[in-house]
């Protein structure tokens, strides 16, 4: 009746094998009717079950056999912090510029984009290194990523080596330099498989196995943020570290984990385990709840048996050859990226400058593809980007009609017809 024809943006990367699932809701239904909660000091069967069969989906080399659950990314965010400071003894946390990690109150600091900061947040033992951006960063080229999607100013890397990633890693060192002196200081590293809020954002190829060896030569750890990436999302790999062929000493996963249950969790190595358990009692009251285990498991269940990785690799690559035609055919398109059904467009001024896009007119072409049925998500640094996450059972057809709309009202767009709708969004009329 709302003449919506679906949510392409996943209710934010969230909702991983489709609304209104008949075999999660059963299984949260039937666990609803024997026990809703208990706190996991005491233990029960789903908590047990729930663990091993995550622990299964990781990759036993990855030696990441601990699992803590608890209920969003951000607290597994902070979690992951904590633990690297108690296993380190070290304080200092690095991220990368351009990321997004929370908002809670210990990582609002890691999220470093400007729309969720503000001058009085706390930034102690928190920094930044340059963002392995190769669309608006220093360097990087059309060789630099590893997917379909590629920027469209040139460079000469070549298949293996990727000038670019070195020279971000090289940035990144020489941010530790001088934050650790004499080598000391550094608690961990944090970075996104591909960035979330910042729009499909990749580092270029080969850029964390460069990175992690830095972490390691200044005594941290290396977390990985898997809240949007994980679960087979990106297509070829269940995770985000897989990808990039690297070994994080602790993962965090979220959103697609439970398909719109509230639930997250942190896994890590049982070395890291053990200083964390040393330091501190830690408790979460519905981290890893009856709800919960039978909302995870049957989400693990449903991605697996619905072949979702696999769909995400076919109709994400659909989606992505399509954003290469609309930038070939419209210059307002300055970028296009991502991974399986990881995927955003960067809209422009013009390619010249790529002077970002006016976050009101994005608005007023975001309005009129919901006009045709179709809800899409905004972000990037500038909010300049068409983020596109849909739940990962979307189907060729979907893709085809989402694109087929994104090409009426991008012409709709070109040819001034949308004038008047982009007048009413401008908060300068």
């Amino acid at each position: 009746s709302s003449g919506i024809n679906a949510e392409y943006g996943g209710g934010i990367c969230t909702v991983s094998a489709g609304h209104n699932h008949d075999a999660i809701n059963a299984a949260v239904s039937e666990q609803m009717s024997k026990m809703t909660h208990t706190a996991n000091i005491f233990l029960h069967p789903k908590l047990s079950e729930y663990t091993e069969a995550m622990i299964k989906k990781i990759p036993k080399e990855s030696g990441l056999s601990v699992i803590y659950f608890c209920n969003s990314g951000s607290e597994a965010n902070d979690l992951a912090m904590l633990m690297a400071r108690a296993y380190t003894g070290h304080l200092n946390i690095v991220g990368l510029r351009r990321a997004y990690h929370g908002a809670s109150a210990a990582n609002i600091s890691l999220t470093t984009m400007p729309l969720y900061r503000s001058a009085n947040m706390p930034i102690t033992n928190v920094s930044s290194a340059m963002s392995p951006d190769v669309y608006r960063g220093i360097w990087g080229g059309d060789k630099c990523r590893d997917g379909i999607c590629q920027t469209l100013r040139t460079c000469d890397c070549g298949p293996d080596e990727c000038d670019a990633a070195t020279k971000y890693a090289e940035q990144y060192e020489d941010h530790l330099h001088t934050l650790c002196p004499g080598g000391k200081g550094l608690a961990a590293f944090i970075a996104e498989g591909i960035g979330g809020m910042t729009a499909a954002l990749q580092a270029p190829k080969g850029y964390y196995k460069k990175a992690f060896e830095v972490t390691k030569k200044y005594g941290g750890v290396n977390i990985m943020d898997e809240v949007q990436t994980g679960f087979g999302r990106l297509g070829t790999h269940y995770w985000g570290f897989e990808y990039h062929g690297v070994k994080p000493d602790i993962i965090t996963a979220a959103k697609s984990i439970g398909n719109g249950y509230p639930l997250a969790m942190c896994a890590t190595t049982p070395e890291i385990a053990e200083a964390f358990a040393n330091s501190s009692l830690h408790f979460n009251t519905f981290g890893g709840n009856a709800l919960a285990g039978a909302a995870g498991i049957a989400t693990l269940k449903a991605i697996d048996d619905d072949g979702l990785m696999e769909n995400s690799h076919k109709v994400g690559s659909q989606f992505l050859h399509g954003f290469n035609r609309l930038r070939e055919k419209f210059s307002f398109i300055g970028d296009a990226r991502g991974k399986g059904l990881f995927m955003s467009m960067e809209l422009v001024e013009d390619r010249e400058t790529n002077t970002p896009i006016a976050v009101y007119k994005l608005q007023a072409i975001q309005e009129r593809v919901k006009d045709h049925g179709v809800l899409i998500g905004r972000g990037g640094l500038y909010l300049n980007c068409f983020r596109i996450q849909p739940p990962m059972c979307v189907s060729s057809e979907d893709a085809e009609f989402v694109l087929q709309v994104l090409d009426k009202v991008f012409q709709e767009y070109a040819d001034g017809a949308l004038d008047d709708l982009v007048h009413e969004f401008n908060p300068n009329k």
